[in-house]
């Protein structure tokens, strides 16, 4: 019978070979005798040399702790190194601590903009001045400067979901409320040409919330006017108001963040690391809430918040 395993610190995308790798030491632990000649034939299994095998057994027997098994995480997706000036780089980051991460971008830009010419240095793209801004959003913790209110806007993560034939980013609508910025709840859509339902996201939110937050508004700004008035939100957009890649970032968890549709890459661009496979729908569900907890846990100020 296969054994519960605890995969935080694993990357969603290592999941399948993570689990089929814990499997294996857990039935190479479970052995009488262990003779070497099996020894080689589970290091093997596992894809690596005898004695790096019997290190990460020795390891398990430890804790049976999953992101310590070797692939757990990713290397895709890692920041390369910028190619700005330190100086730059540092003159950008202390402009959006002295603004505040959830300063307006083009109040941030135009900060910026002054700043370089005061130092006499090259002005950074608005691209890059705008990364480093989501950047500071995604690590924010605490409440921001908004009014309360319930903003449900829509995103695509970054997941490898398998789909039918193809592999997917999953679309999630979430509700998030403000000004603490916590996720609320989320739905969402496997389908990249169907939208995650708001009517099914505005009933359950309806019954999950607590009272102070049934009192608030609810905001979403890129719905049809008509499904906004189906669950009681305002739609359009308000000036000043903010959007949801604002409120979060660049990632959510250890999850990143797409925020157009336009710009969803295939994904199995997401698969190009060694031992990255998709996941399922289920798998994916996982993957969002562990995400959502972790967030949670960063903007509420809890200590250890992991994804």
């Amino acid at each position: 019978m296969e054994k519960d395993i605890d995969l935080s610190g694993v990357d969603p995308a290592r999941w399948p070979e993570i689990r089929r790798r814990a499997a294996l030491l857990d039935e190479f632990v479970g052995l009488t005798g262990r003779p070497v000649g099996l020894r080689q034939e589970y290091a093997d299994r596992m894809g690596m040399s005898l004695s790096h095998f019997m290190q990460v057994v020795k390891i398990w027997r430890g804790g049976r702790s999953a992101a310590a098994i070797p692939g757990a995480r990713s290397k895709v997706g890692v920041a390369k190194r910028r190619r700005l000036p330190a100086r730059t780089v540092e003159m950008v980051q202390g402009t959006i601590r002295d603004l505040g991460p959830m300063a307006r971008r083009v109040a941030v830009i135009a900060e910026v903009g002054r700043r370089a010419e005061a130092m006499g240095i090259d002005r950074p793209s608005n691209t890059m001045v705008t990364k480093l801004l989501s950047e500071a959003r995604a690590d924010m913790t605490g409440p921001a400067d908004f009014e309360p209110e319930i903003l449900i806007d829509e995103c695509s993560l970054k997941l490898p979901v398998v789909s039918g034939e193809s592999v997917i980013m999953p679309r999630v609508l979430m509700a998030v409320r403000l000004p603490e910025r916590e996720i609320l709840d989320v739905e969402v859509s496997f389908d990249p040409d169907v939208a995650p339902s708001a009517e099914i996201l505005a009933e359950r939110l309806t019954t999950g919330m607590d009272a102070a937050a049934r009192e608030l508004p609810m905001r979403a700004p890129h719905l049809e006017p008509a499904i906004g008035m189906a669950i009681g939100a305002e739609t359009g957009p308000r000036t000043g108001a903010p959007t949801l890649n604002r409120v979060l970032g660049t990632k959510v968890g250890d999850i990143g963040v797409v925020y157009q549709l336009s710009k969803v890459r295939a994904s199995d661009s997401l698969l190009s690391a060694r031992h990255s496979r998709g996941i399922g729908p289920v798998d994916s569900i996982d993957a969002i809430r562990r995400a959502v907890a972790a967030h949670n846990d960063k903007v509420a100020g809890r200590a250890d918040a992991e994804a």
